[in-house]
């Protein structure tokens, strides 16, 4: 984990469970692609980890994550679009979905975007009552092909083309009926639905939820990031990218 990110993305270990800690609340959790890269870093580490039972991916102060930092984003963009290319050798979404050991988001607020892309590469999702859900992205212009080809299967038509479409936000309850969450609970019973999961996963075997996370990922496919690439070099996706952000 490279130093200066140190401070955005923590990583800890308690009692066997690996926790990865989102930690920019004056970007509401905004991901850069160092922070992407941290992410991803500590997931493999948490892979080798003999010492690791089960990995947790978390927000704080209020946030899961917003999704990818538009700032850095149009940094990238613009003069040289072509610059947003690279963006595949840091995002963790792979490793993190490929990680031999169970995984769990504990989402405390908002989630969107690339966020709710990372939360939904985990196999368990407990979710707050005031958590807020969105997938923003055709507001401004930008293809996301990870979320489709994730969702279209698990998620029915109506649901998924809606937020997709319109970019509306959506609350936990709503996450819950469509699919998205394995749980949701009231705000001060977050902890202990954690703690709960986690004593049921350690009792689990390690050997049998490697085997079975292997099967149901050959059928949940994780795409490059061509589509989005694409669509952001478009002159136009850079200008409401720009008026997005002012916001």
């Amino acid at each position: 984990m490279s130093a200066g990110q140190e401070q955005y993305v923590r990583f800890s270990v308690t009692d066997r469970v690996a926790y990865v800690t989102i930690d920019r609340p004056q970007a509401k959790n905004a991901l850069t692609k160092e922070m992407y890269a941290a992410i991803r870093d500590a997931c493999a580490e948490a892979e080798r980890d003999d010492n690791v039972d089960v990995l947790v991916v978390q927000g704080s102060n209020g946030a899961f994550s917003t999704g990818g930092d538009l700032k850095q984003i149009l940094e990238m963009l613009d003069p040289d679009p072509s610059k947003v290319i690279d963006y595949d050798d840091y995002v963790p979404f792979d490793t993190l979905r490929t990680v031999g050991k169970p995984t769990v988001a504990l989402i405390d607020g908002l989630c969107m975007g690339g966020g709710l892309t990372l939360a939904l590469m985990c196999d368990i999702r407990i979710a707050s009552d005031r958590s807020r859900f969105a997938i923003p992205e055709a507001k401004v212009g930008i293809v996301d092909g990870n979320l489709p080809r994730l969702l279209r299967e698990e998620v029915s038509p109506g649901w998924l083309r809606y937020w997709m479409f319109t970019g509306a936000p959506f609350p936990a309850s709503e996450a819950f009926q469509a699919g998205l969450l394995s749980k949701v609970v009231p705000a001060d019973q977050l902890d202990a639905a954690l703690q709960k999961c986690l004593t049921e996963l350690k009792s689990s075997s390690r050997e049998a939820i490697k085997a079975c996370k292997r099967i149901l990922n050959e059928v949940r496919p994780v795409s490059r990031m061509t589509d989005a690439y694409i669509s952001m070099m478009r002159p136009v996706v850079i200008e409401r990218l720009k008026s997005f952000a002012k916001k």
